[in-house]
């Protein structure tokens, strides 16, 4: 009987977590398409939304890139162009 109450703290915990990733991303591909202001912005944007999720998940780095960053270049790029900047920040080289 504890391993199933232990089991299933653990699933809400990891959906909470899950709800949490999708807000986070969400959210960022709103202010992508109707509140940041130019693509510099845009990429701290992509920057800090990628340390937040990293905070959530610490070990996801390689799924934020594979899944979530494209998406949310995508968006940039739809709004501003092919150009994306990648100076001034160390996280932009990732980009």
């Amino acid at each position: 009987m504890e391993n199933i109450v232990k089991e299933r703290i653990e699933a809400c915990e990891e959906d909470a977590r899950l709800q949490r990733l999708k807000f986070i991303v969400d959210s960022a591909c709103y202010r992508l398409h109707r509140k940041v202001e130019s693509p510099h912005e845009a990429v701290d944007l992509i920057v800090e939304t990628k340390a937040r999720v990293l905070d959530v998940f610490p070990d996801k780095a390689p799924q934020f890139d594979l899944i979530y960053l494209p998406r949310l270049l995508r968006l940039v790029r739809a709004r501003w162009g092919s150009e994306i900047p990648r100076h001034g920040h160390p996280e932009r080289a990732l980009l």
